[in-house]
């Protein structure tokens, strides 16, 4: 009876967030797979925002508005992640970044571009520039992912990948029967009980994950936290989580693979609250071009562009107005 409730409860929740949040942008179908592309502004540059691991286009609406003032902006939704549908082809690096480029063609996207990636959609970023230069005239990195801390994997970092799968795995199980829609619903407003009753499904860290996701989405404006809580309230993101987690290190193994960027203008962003070592590995990043600019954001986390929008959209800019 619980059980029915529960996915009766989910089933009117997709029906109501698909009435409620419709796509903003345009939904291209590339023979039998579909992305989301919004576009933006109608400056003269221009540019492709990449989220990150688990995230979708709307990681970037403390920016997306503002670099539209000044350049073309691209946001789009990587298979299974915001407004994208789900679809069970490889989610490795080079895939990736070959389905970005069919869908950036599809929309008329010109080139050369300033692309900008955060976290995993970093490293996407990097590896796009070094593997198609004549298509990238710039490159933002904002905190993003070092492949070496992927692969090759230690004991340690294996047992972290597992985990995380896990968790994603039963995320599945829990979205589809409308327990992570009532939970980041109650997280937001405070609620100690369903982090707990989330924790017995999951194990404790469970509960964890989604406070962190419930962390992230309420630093969104109040427009873009609904929408993001709907996406997260999917059992097709962590399908496609679970898929991410297992090619991990195949993506890290093609980016260490992938030339440098030689004298391409590159600027990297990198968070003040990162892991130990982390702003070594963030200057590193830094020297894959002979004109790296590396910026250590005082303040910000990981999610640089919610902390701290302007540097993002000042590096955007630096970029976008130097290189007309």
């Amino acid at each position: 009876m619980a059980v029915s409730f529960l996915r009766n409860y989910q089933r009117r929740g997709l029906a109501r967030d698909a009435a409620l949040y419709p796509a903003p942008g345009e939904m291209v179908d590339l023979g039998g797979r579909v992305l989301h592309v919004r576009r933006q502004g109608a400056g003269a540059s221009t540019v492709i925002l990449e989220g990150g691991f688990g995230a979708s286009s709307l990681s970037w609406a403390r920016v997306d508005r503002e670099i539209g003032e000044f350049a073309t902006v691209y946001s789009y939704d990587r298979a299974g992640l915001g407004w994208s549908p789900y679809n069970n082809r490889p989610k490795i690096a080079r895939d990736l970044i070959e389905e970005m480029r069919l869908a950036m063609a599809a929309v008329g996207a010109p080139i050369p571009r300033v692309v900008v990636g955060h976290s995993f959609g970093g490293m996407l970023m990097r590896m796009y520039a070094a593997m198609y230069p004549e298509e990238v005239s710039g490159v933002v990195l904002v905190d993003a992912l070092s492949p070496e801390d992927w692969f090759p994997l230690t004991a340690r970092k294996t047992a972290m990948l597992r985990r995380a799968a896990q968790l994603s795995a039963r995320g599945i199980w829990l979205a589809e029967h409308g327990v992570v829609r009532y939970a980041l619903t109650s997280l937001e407003r405070g609620s100690r009980l369903i982090p707990r009753m989330l924790g017995f499904f999951s194990g404790a860290s469970g509960a964890g994950v989604h406070g962190r996701v419930a962390e992230q989405i309420r630093k969104f404006p109040i427009d873009v936290r609904l929408r993001a809580k709907a996406h997260w309230s999917r059992a097709d993101s962590y399908r496609t989580m679970c898929e991410y987690l297992a090619d991990l290190p195949a993506s890290c193994a093609q980016a260490q693979l992938c030339p440098d960027l030689g004298d391409m203008p590159l600027i990297v962003l990198s968070a003040e609250h990162g892991e130990t070592g982390h702003p070594g590995r963030q200057a590193k990043l830094a020297k894959l071009s002979t004109r790296g600019d590396y910026r250590m954001i005082e303040g910000s986390g990981h999610f640089i562009m919610l902390d701290n929008p302007q540097a993002v959209i000042e590096a955007v800019r630096d970029l976008s107005i130097g290189l007309r």
